[in-house]
Parts: C-alpha cells; sequence; structure tokens
C-alpha cells in the first residue's frame, strides 16, 4: 500500500500515471496535452508553486470555491477547532449557530437551512422541497443552466452535452430560454408548476447575466402563478459578484436559495439549502417525513467550523466591497483589451465572476496554455461554453495581481502569442500520444 508520506513524495510521472490507470485516463490525456499535469506542491492565497519551484497566479479559484485563496490560515485552525468534537453523533453547537448566521445574511432570511455536501445535493433538496411542499410536479429550468452531475440536477440542466448519454431523466421538467420573461410566463401560467430554478449569473453557461429586472421579474411571475423561486446562488454567493448574494442586485428574496462552494471558503465541502418555516413544515414537517433529506456528512462540525470562521472573515474583511471595486476594475481593464484584439468577441460578468469570451474554442485554448506556461497564470475554461475563458480569482486578489494578469493576457491575445501556444500545443499533443 502507499503511504500518505510516499503519496506526498510523488513525482510528476508517478502522479499522472496513477491517475491515468485508476482515476480518469482521458482526463490524464487532456492534462498532458497542455502541461497542466504539474506537480503542485505548495498553495497559499493566490499563489501555487510546482516542484520546479515555479509561481503561478490562480485565477479560477476554485470555481468560485476558494474566495479567500488556497489554504486560508484562519479557516484551517477553525477546522482544528471543531475537529475536537465528535462526528457524527446527533447535533452539535455549531451547526444552529451557523444556520444562525446564514438566516441573517441570506436574502429573504430564510429561517430553516437543511445541509449537505456538494452543490448538486442542495439542489436536490431543493426541488424535492419544491414539490413537497406544492403537490405539484413541474420544474422549470433555463437553456445554458448548470446545477450538478446527479439525476435531479441534470434534469434542470440546460445543455445537451451533460445529459444526453444518461436518459431518460426525470419527468415533467421544462425549460425556456434565459433572461426571457415572455416564455417563463407562458410556462408558468399553466399553473402546474412546483419551481422556477435559475442562476443569477450562468457559470458554466459562459458568465451570462440575465437583463437588468430579469430576477425580480421572474420573482413576480412566480408569486402570481403560485410557483416557488429556487435561486441557485451556489457559485455566485458569498461576494463572488460585489453583493453578499446575486439576489441583492435586484433585492430579490427566493423562495429557496442553494449555497455552497465558498461556504467554506473550499476548504471543506458543504452546501445547503435554505427555506422559510412556512415552506419546510408544509414539506416536511411531520413525524414520518423530517427526515427524509438526511445527508451522513451534512451539517459536521468541521465543516461548520470551516464556514463560521469564512463567513466571518468575509464581513470583518470587507471583501464584498473588495470584490465589487476589483471586479469593476477588472472589467474595464478586459473590455479595453477587447476593443484591441480581434480574438476577444466579448467581455461579461459581476464583481470577480467575469468571462472572456472568444472568437472559437481552439483560440480560447492556444491562450489558456500561453498564459500558464509562459505567463505563470492559471485560467480555465467555462463548461457549458468552451470558448469563454472564466476570470475568477479568489476574492482578496490585489489590484497589482490583476493587472499582471490583464498585461499577460494582452500579450498573448497577440498573433504571435498565439502561434506560440500551437506550437506549444502540439509539443503537448505527443505527450498526449505517448504513456506518462
Amino acid at each position: 500500500m502507499i503511504t500518505l508520506e510516499e503519496a506526498l513524495a510523488s513525482s510528476r510521472h508517478q502522479m499522472i500515471e496513477r491517475f491515468s490507470k485508476h482515476v480518469n485516463p482521458e482526463e490524464a490525456r487532456s492534462f498532458r496535452l497542455g502541461d497542466w499535469d504539474k506537480r503542485w506542491v505548495k498553495a497559499e492565497g493566490i499563489r501555487v508553486f510546482d516542484d520546479q519551484g515555479v509561481e503561478y497566479l490562480d485565477f479560477l479559484g476554485g470555481y468560485g470555491a476558494l474566495s479567500l485563496g488556497h489554504n486560508p490560515k484562519e479557516v484551517l485552525e477553525a477546522v482544528q477547532q471543531a475537529a475536537v468534537l465528535p462526528l457524527l453523533v446527533g447535533t452539535h453547537p455549531l451547526v444552529g449557530a451557523l444556520a444562525e448566521n446564514l438566516h441573517k445574511i441570506l436574502p429573504g432570511h430564510p429561517d430553516v437551512l437543511s445541509f449537505g455536501s456538494g452543490g448538486a445535493e442542495a439542489v436536490e433538496i431543493a426541488l424535492k422541497t419544491a414539490r413537497a411542499a406544492t403537490g405539484k410536479k413541474k420544474l422549470v429550468h433555463c437553456d445554458g443552466s448548470w446545477h450538478g452531475v446527479t439525476y435531479g440536477s441534470l434534469s434542470v440542466g440546460g445543455t445537451e452535452k451533460f445529459n444526453r448519454y444518461f436518459g431518460p431523466l426525470l419527468p415533467h421538467c421544462d425549460k425556456v430560454a434565459y433572461g426571457d420573461l415572455q416564455t417563463l410566463e407562458a410556462k408558468l401560467k399553466e399553473g402546474d408548476a412546483a419551481a422556477f430554478i435559475v442562476e443569477p449569473v450562468q457559470g458554466e453557461g459562459g458568465m451570462r447575466c440575465p437583463p437588468k429586472g430579469y430576477l425580480a421579474g421572474a420573482e413576480a411571475l412566480c408569486r402570481k402563478y403560485e410557483t416557488l423561486l429556487i435561486l441557485d446562488e451556489i457559485q455566485t454567493g458569498f461576494g463572488r459578484t460585489g453583493r453578499m448574494f446575486a439576489a441583492e442586485h435586484e433585492d430579490v428574496k427566493p423562495d429557496i436559495i442553494t449555497i455552497g462552494k465558498a461556504l467554506t471558503a473550499g476548504v471543506v465541502p458543504m452546501s445547503a439549502s435554505a427555506t422559510s418555516a412556512k415552506i419546510w413544515e408544509k414539506a416536511w414537517g411531520t413525524s414520518d417525513r423530517f427526515d427524509l433529506m438526511n445527508s451522513t456528512y451534512g451539517g459536521n462540525p468541521i465543516a461548520c467550523g470551516a464556514a463560521l470562521k469564512a463567513v466571518q472573515i468575509l464581513i470583518r474583511d470587507g471583501l464584498v466591497e473588495h470584490a465589487r471595486e476589483m471586479g469593476e476594475h477588472a472589467l474595464q481593464r478586459l473590455q479595453d483589451l477587447k476593443a484591441r484584439h480581434k480574438a476577444i468577441k466579448e467581455v461579461r460578468g459581476l464583481g470577480l465572476m467575469l468571462g472572456i469570451e472568444f472568437t472559437n474554442a481552439t483560440t480560447r485554448s492556444l491562450i489558456m496554455v500561453r498564459m500558464l506556461n509562459r505567463h505563470h497564470i492559471h485560467l480555465a475554461a467555462c463548461g457549458h461554453r468552451p470558448e469563454v475563458l472564466r476570470f475568477e480569482p479568489p476574492l482578496n486578489v490585489k489590484r497589482e495581481e490583476i493587472d499582471r494578469a490583464i498585461e499577460a493576457l494582452d500579450e498573448t491575445c497577440s498573433k504571435s502569442s498565439i502561434g506560440l501556444g500551437a506550437g506549444a500545443l502540439a509539443t503537448g499533443l505527443r505527450r498526449r500520444l505517448s504513456p506518462p
């Protein structure tokens, strides 16, 4: 058996070979293609280091989870403090305290929180709650959306790529155009929709923002047609868009809200679905139903300790306001880049949840390879929109770090640099086709 110490001492070759054989062979080949299979040995804040001592800036930020960057000391210390409590033996003092804190800051101040591990689990709880509370079956969702990879969350996802191999999915799930209130009303007026689930900004959908007033209009339509509004803030929550929650941009108060990712600053897996006491009572408030959505690790003390500290730091250090300021600065500079480079088709987003859309996915790949291997800036594409590069650093990113990344993008978007990226990709292709 490989010990922990031996695993930590693994070489880059050993690491990718084991991953290729026993985890995901195709993903391993993809990593080798862009020289992304680096042997990371240290991470702190926005900086990560490989086994050659090279420093990189992480502008992926764990797909929005690493709000405080890598290995935030205070959150890790909170985990150690919470680790003295017994695990999985019932309630403990941290879970109620966390729920009360979240009640205070969540839009609409929902009374009851149900905890899980990943974001998809929170979405599952939300969908079940909506059906159980309303007695209706239909779930309305948007094109381009992303809510997770379980059957329920895939059923309300908006792209064929992620569900075409797994059908049939859940029945009674209807898709509407994102940002279009007219098509939403046409669906809701049929009167049989338990819930409408929507992201305030579509992350995997390419950092798409709906038209101004869309979320408030959707809330009004849901009230009119007695449909519950589920707001998926798993990626947008906890300051990512420049407000504590993206719902605050339009003063929307959802019936159910799902959260995760940055809830623990990415240190420990944790998610939650929050709703009002009235809705919770309708769905689960009897002796034979209150435990129908239990989760083995939901609300465990280690995760709760991390979440309590992560939220405290966000508020104490003014990181929500900082994210808004840094996001405005980054957006302006990226729009200036667009004006200079034909390879950039559009720049969009809110706060530090930004997307740079290139003319095609190949160009985006070449730029991403060049940014990593020449400029040591770590970026990634959006899952549903491979031509879109996400610009999603930790919320405590500094202005000079943003400027460094954008100056590197400026150089990389030139024709000559894109050509150099093609050369690096060709080298990676040879590695992909060879054993690790």
